[in-house]
């Protein structure tokens, strides 16, 4: 009898993270959309350039341990490739990814981080039952970012867990992207699922001819009809950016911010209502072109590896102009 999917209970509260602010409804008019489809984007998926893997494990000690599996079945196949870390709390869940920078810092090893946990779309932990310790997804983020920073944005994370594509919400801060990419299964898997699609997946990087999309195509018809799925964190940037940029020229939403600032005005600043709405109307929209291409050149790290500019190129100064002053526009 298969073990049981590696979920988690639901009654975990939704973490609050210190995010982006992604679009809440995640909906945009027809005429919304029409500008959005017209924009630049950035190059598609660079080909990846990982050393090793980096298997880190943190399952109950009753558990199949399917990061130890999945090494030793590596091990077979090209000795040293991957480097297996079993856990057994959160803190050396922690530590074992630090030392990964630390050594990547050091050495120029691009490791794919390969977490083996139970998870659901809160976070991860160590057994299916919430009853110890669990790392939120928010959690994740920092030590992602030290890791992608020391590879120089070359980081992808593989999670091994149920729902392992909600990893996605690590994902969502800056200022510095943590991953090149997360590939996760979209829904829950018994261990010998998981196991057998990681292999698959880690078979197809082996080949001469290795690509993200082709890898986690080939593990998910192994594991059908879950799907791994991938997620460039360029693309995922660039959507909730593009997407919030489109959203404030909204009247609605430039008329909010103009009342959030007309108390602390006229208090603070004693100005008049009609000298307010004066200066308001002459302001530049903010954020400027420039303070969004900072972001986008820091995120991705071009200040670290000169040829990011190309493996993340995108004029956003030109983007903000398109968006803000759309055709037709007198």
């Amino acid at each position: 009898m298969p073990r049981p999917a590696r979920g988690a209970a639901q009654d975990v509260n939704q973490p609050s993270m210190n995010q982006v602010a992604i679009d809440p409804d995640g909906e945009l008019t027809l005429a919304e959309w029409a500008i959005f489809e017209q924009l630049p984007r950035p190059p598609a998926f660079a080909d990846i350039t990982t050393t090793n893997v980096w298997i880190v494990e943190w399952l109950s000690e009753d558990e199949q341990a399917t990061g130890r599996d999945l090494h030793h079945w590596m091990e077979l196949r090209r000795p040293g490739w991957s480097k297996y870390i079993r856990c057994r709390s959160k803190a050396q869940v922690f530590a074992a990814i630090d030392s990964a920078a630390v050594l990547a810092q050091s050495s120029g090893m691009v490791p794919i981080l390969h977490l083996e946990a139970h998870g659901a779309d809160w976070g991860i932990a160590s057994n299916g039952e919430t009853a110890g310790e669990v790392i939120e997804w928010h959690e994740l983020t920092q030590p992602l970012q030290s890791l992608n920073v020391a590879t120089k944005c070359k980081l992808l994370v593989f999670v091994a867990a149920c729902e392992g594509f909600a990893g996605i919400q690590a994902l969502v801060a800056g200022p510095r992207a943590p991953a090149l990419a997360l590939v996760g299964p979209d829904r829950p898997l018994t261990p010998s699922a998981l196991l057998e699609g990681s292999k698959e997946f880690y078979r197809q990087r082996l080949g001469v001819d290795a690509n993200l999309h082709g890898m986690a195509a080939s593990a998910s018809r192994e594991v059908g009809p879950a799907t791994f799925e991938v997620e460039p964190f360029a693309v995922m940037w660039y959507e909730v950016m593009v997407t919030n940029l489109i959203k404030s020229t909204r009247p609605d939403v430039r008329r909010q911010q103009l009342e959030k600032l007309r108390l602390p005005l006229r208090q603070f600043a004693q100005l008049t209502n009609h000298e307010i709405n004066r200066r308001w109307t002459k302001a530049p929209a903010s954020p400027t072109g420039d303070q969004l291409q900072e972001i986008w050149d820091t995120m991705f790290m071009f200040d670290l590896d000169p040829s990011n500019r190309s493996r993340f190129a995108l004029d956003v100064r030109a983007l903000v102009e398109m968006v803000r002053t759309p055709p037709g526009t007198p």
